[in-house]
């Protein structure tokens, strides 16, 4: 039996449940696992898988090695005084050719042609949080641009901008799952998980008496509908929400 953290339970609990339901032993644990995951995917709750943290130094071309476990990124950045993380804003211009070399600037820059690079991205700039304006992230008016970023996955590595003038970067990112590792889901999709690995256990079999087309075909619309019944316990529609959103929207029209 897995624990319970406030409204979330492990993974491992869901496995365990299915398990305990169909009788089957132990030996099919990790074949289950990995359906786990897949679950969650499938749910849309890839969100809640656990997010790393790490501190990683700037290599001399200005780019920074991805972590060998890396699988998605959440934000890429700096710290400032309180130890927020600074986002950089992402840059799609910025190019990974020679990012693996280390003349990569030299190679990748024309001093014939002057430009500067623009503040993007919605990291700096003021916005209305439905009374009044205000700054994001703690950074104060006027700050000065920190840089932007543009990842490689085929190489594994963050190219930075010229204006980066740091010695790290904070990336926080989504890791690659590890075998028998501690990992929660919020409680509603308990029962959808389960129907997934009900319906996915059987569905490679051969039809027979363990896997007949009828069965597999029961074991998805089981699955679909704790899906969509998962889904709208986690979020539900109430009054309160509609009528916190009509106050905002008012404000905006006021305001305009």
């Amino acid at each position: 039996m897995g624990s319970q953290n406030q409204a979330w339970i492990q993974l491992d609990e869901c496995i365990t449940a299915y398990m305990d339901e169909a009788e089957l032993s132990n030996h099919k644990y990790y074949k289950l696992w990995h359906l786990g995951f897949r679950a969650m995917t499938e749910l849309g709750i890839d969100a809640f898988y656990s997010i790393k943290s790490v501190k990683l130094p700037v290599n001399s071309n200005l780019t920074v090695t991805l972590p060998a476990n890396y699988l998605k990124i959440s934000k890429v950045g700096v710290f400032n005084q309180q130890g927020n993380v600074i986002p950089l804003s992402l840059n799609n211009n910025l190019s990974t050719a020679f990012d693996l070399q280390p003349t990569r600037l030299a190679q990748t820059q024309d001093p014939s042609i002057v430009t500067t690079e623009q503040q993007t991205g919605t990291g700096w700039y003021n916005y209305w949080n439905g009374y009044t304006l205000g700054t994001l992230y703690g950074v104060p008016s006027g700050a000065p641009f920190v840089g932007s970023y543009k990842i490689d996955n085929a190489n594994g590595v963050i190219v930075l901008s010229e204006s980066f003038s740091y010695e790290y970067v904070v990336l926080e990112y989504v890791p690659s799952p590890d075998e028998g590792g501690e990992y929660y889901v919020p409680i509603q999709f308990k029962e959808a998980i389960i129907a997934y690995l009900r319906w996915k256990d059987i569905i490679s079999m051969p039809n027979s008496r363990k896997g007949t087309l009828g069965d597999k075909q029961m074991r998805r619309k089981d699955f679909y509908n704790e899906r969509r019944l998962a889904i709208a316990r986690f979020d539900p529609v109430n009054l309160t929400d509609g009528y916190e959103w009509n106050l905002t929207n008012q404000r905006i029209s006021i305001k305009s």
